[in-house]
């Protein structure tokens, strides 16, 4: 939880890429004894969150919080192939969540390629211009479809 609540503080507040409720049901469906099924994108969603948290609060990379984090986004890329296929909001979550981790630890993944996915991601969805006034009709899909692009255009800039 602590790992969570921190992510949550320090980076979530900056980049709220998905709800915060999400990642608090993805912990209580992982953590949950006899729960429900858990979903490729939850288990990615947490494994990412635990990762980015540790590696934040990393000092060096010889450290147990860096080696933590590497342990944890060792965890969620096995979810990768899942979560990461093209023409679902869950592919520009998963590549936000992955900018982020490499932007602690850049020695294992380059974040400006991923934020470049992460844009073409934003484009080819069309989440970079509202949808027409007739298509409108949900008023929380819209601002999430906004809180999204301004994500990655801000990790982008």
């Amino acid at each position: 939880m602590a790992l969570v609540q921190y992510y949550i503080d320090n980076i979530f507040a900056l980049y709220p890429a998905f709800s915060e409720t999400a990642i608090l049901n993805a912990l209580d469906a992982v953590y949950q004894v006899n729960g429900r099924i858990v979903s490729d994108f939850e288990y990615w969603l947490l494994y990412m969150v635990f990762a980015i948290g540790s590696t934040a609060q990393s000092r060096s990379n010889r450290d147990t919080n860096y080696a933590e984090g590497l342990a944890w986004v060792g965890r969620a890329l096995h979810f990768a192939d899942k979560v990461l296929i093209p023409g679902y909001v869950s592919q520009i979550q998963a590549l936000v969540l992955l900018v982020q981790y490499s932007m602690f630890d850049p020695a294992h993944f380059d974040s400006w390629q991923l934020i470049g996915f992460a844009c073409r991601a934003i484009v080819d969805l069309g989440f970079h211009q509202d949808p027409p006034k007739e298509l409108q009709t949900d008023k929380n899909n819209i601002e999430m479809r906004r809180k999204l692009y301004y994500c990655v255009y801000s990790l982008d800039r």
